[in-house]
């Protein structure tokens, strides 16, 4: 449904380079990465507020790049919302409308929303008046209006509390889901990634790293880098020998089995959520096993982090409820567990020069 073909602009600070992607029809694809990374630029480029360099982007099979904004059919929600701040909540949401000419919708299609989004008591008010929560809803509003066939969210949730981040993300994916309109989504939360996205790519300088489910960049990331974005704790460096299927990592000198084709020098990540705690008299076969000393406990609220110092320092991340069967102590010699499935080996193709 949409396709960005080698886009390249360079605006100084900001830049993209070579970046492509395909998008399906209804999918909710999600853009992530750090501040910087050229997310925004990238949709400003998808909705022709900015022209690129070279490359360029086409939607239903058609190439738009030379094509106007308002021709192109998307519902665009910038990052500070845009509403205008001397209209009231309908006459933001009409605003769509009047430009396209087409008012004679304009009734119907506010009961519509208002309906869809839970604002109908909001359409007498102005901007000034609403919370953020509220604020985001009517943008929302404002972009589906016109019967986008492409949204474009700019950071939707980053100025939104906690809480209302959780609320607003569901309702966002829920619309989606209820509509069908494929979404690209710009974020640099990972957590907020896993929550909303069938598919996400990773950018970082200006070039997309990886592409995958936001399960594959969990759990195989391709990189040092999206390793370390999503926050992998357990990362080593190591090295396959020829003729077998071990990991020798270089830190101890342990040896983790494992399930790769690589051979030769490589990376390894360990999720600690894959780590089990094991009682004195648990040593599991089919498990790598290694010995340490709890040397710090992390509380994270419905989990607990367990840092332990051996042969090869690791973390395991734990419930609480298997924390207190537990209850081991700071100092406390322990035994880590985790499958050879759980072991991730890669190259990182970033310092192969695979990603461009």
């Amino acid at each position: 449904m949409l396709e960005v073909r080698n886009l390249k602009i360079n605006l100084g600070a900001f830049s993209l380079r070579d970046v492509s992607l395909h998008v399906e029809r209804g999918e909710y694809f999600v853009v992530l990465g750090p501040t910087g990374a050229g997310k925004t630029v990238l949709i400003e480029c998808i909705a022709g507020l900015l022209r690129p360099d070279a490359g360029q982007v086409w939607i239903d099979g058609r190439d738009v790049t030379a094509d106007a904004p308002e021709s192109r059919r998307i519902g665009y929600l910038p990052q500070d919302y845009a509403l205008f701040p001397h209209l009231t909540v309908r006459e933001n949401l009409e605003f769509g409308l009047w430009a396209q000419r087409r008012l004679g919708e304009a009734s119907a299609k506010v009961e519509w929303l208002s309906g869809l989004l839970g604002i109908g008591p909001l359409l007498g008010r102005y901007p000034h008046n609403l919370s953020g929560g509220e604020k985001q809803r009517v943008a929302l509003g404002r972009a589906l209006a016109i019967e986008p066939r492409l949204m474009l969210l700019d950071e939707p949730l980053s100025a939104l509390d906690v809480a209302t981040r959780e609320q607003i993300g569901k309702e966002i994916r829920d619309i989606h889901d209820r509509t069908g309109i494929t979404t690209v989504h710009i974020s640099h939360d990972f957590e907020e990634t896993l929550r909303l996205a069938d598919r996400v790519a990773l950018i970082r300088a200006g070039q997309v790293v990886q592409v995958g489910t936001p399960q594959d960049l969990f759990r195989r990331p391709a990189s040092l880098f999206a390793a370390r974005f999503v926050r992998a704790e357990n990362l080593y460096s190591g090295v396959v020998p020829n003729g077998t299927a071990a990991v020798c990592v270089q830190t101890g000198g342990v040896d983790l089995r494992c399930e790769t084709d690589l051979r030769g020098p490589v990376h390894v990540a360990i999720r600690a959520d894959d780590v089990l705690v094991l009682s004195p008299d648990e040593r599991p076969a089919h498990l790598n096993l290694i010995e340490g000393r709890i040397v710090r406990v992390q509380d994270r609220g419905a989990m607990v982090a367990v840092e332990v110092s051996g042969a090869l320092d690791m973390t395991a991340l734990l419930s609480r409820g298997d924390w207190r069967r537990l209850s081991p102590s700071a100092g406390a010699a322990v035994t880590l567990g985790f499958a050879p499935e759980a072991v991730h080996v890669f190259r990182d193709e970033e310092e192969s020069g695979l990603c461009g």
